[in-house]
């Protein structure tokens, strides 16, 4: 069992409190157990996509969660949604590639269960035909998940760029589990790029630049959006 603690959320965010905690980025730390999120009251926007969480539980002490990207990992259980039921401010989940997915009506039964979302997945709920589906309550518990292919993942643990999710990079009052910008989806960095760079970096930084223009073309919209904000959030943090 790999259980997340306050000691790895302050070592990740590099904050003292954990009320300060507003974007917590936990890709790939294969967690199962996230009870201490109870402690994060203003927790707004959390990625724990490929961990190994079964339950949603641990996510109903989180009030003003408003994003939450949860892709791979073994929730099978699909009543699992009705821990977010009070979540009022949550308006974006990601719950593919977990069994509970396989659900026939799981698009159906998630948008009457949680009126608020305004997307699942990488689909805008307006478009959902809600009368496929009886209300919410009681599915069937979903199999195992079919075997279908996902992302490539290297062995250094590094998402592919056409990821459907953007994991969410480190920002002001925000924290990035130790992953790099490649696996939060945003292609490399350079240190000090931004200015003119100093020691050769001037080179070094347009050629990263070349690279990023280049994989925004490999980017559908719902990525772009993602790239944007984490843009604007640095200008704006000049």
């Amino acid at each position: 069992m790999v259980v997340l603690t306050e000691q790895i959320i302050k070592g990740k965010t590099r904050l003292d409190k954990l009320e300060e905690v507003k974007n917590l980025n936990l890709w790939g730390q294969e967690l199962d157990d996230c009870a201490v999120l109870a402690k994060l009251p203003n927790l707004e926007v959390l990625s724990l996509s490929v961990n190994r969480l079964s339950s949603l539980k641990d996510f109903k002490h989180c009030s003003k969660l408003q994003e939450l990207y949860l892709r791979k990992n073994d929730v099978r259980d699909l009543n699992e949604i009705q821990h977010l039921v009070n979540l009022k401010d949550l308006k974006v989940l990601w719950l593919s590639d977990n069994p509970c997915a396989d659900h026939p009506n799981y698009k159906q039964f998630v948008a009457r269960a949680l009126p608020q979302l305004q997307k699942l997945d990488n689909d805008d709920l307006s478009s959902i035909n809600l009368d496929a589906a009886a209300a919410p309550q009681a599915p069937a518990r979903a199999g195992p998940a079919a075997s279908t292919p996902g992302p490539a993942v290297g062995t250094s643990g590094y998402a592919s760029p056409h990821t459907g999710e953007r994991e969410r990079g480190q920002s002001r009052g925000s924290a990035s589990a130790g992953v790099s910008p490649g696996e939060a989806g945003y292609g490399p960095r350079a240190n000090g790029a931004g200015g003119g760079g100093g020691g050769g970096g001037g080179r070094s930084t347009k050629n990263i630049l070349y690279a990023v223009m280049a994989l925004l073309g490999e980017l559908d919209d719902e990525d772009l959006v993602y790239v944007r904000r984490e843009v604007e959030q640095r200008i704006g943090g000049r």
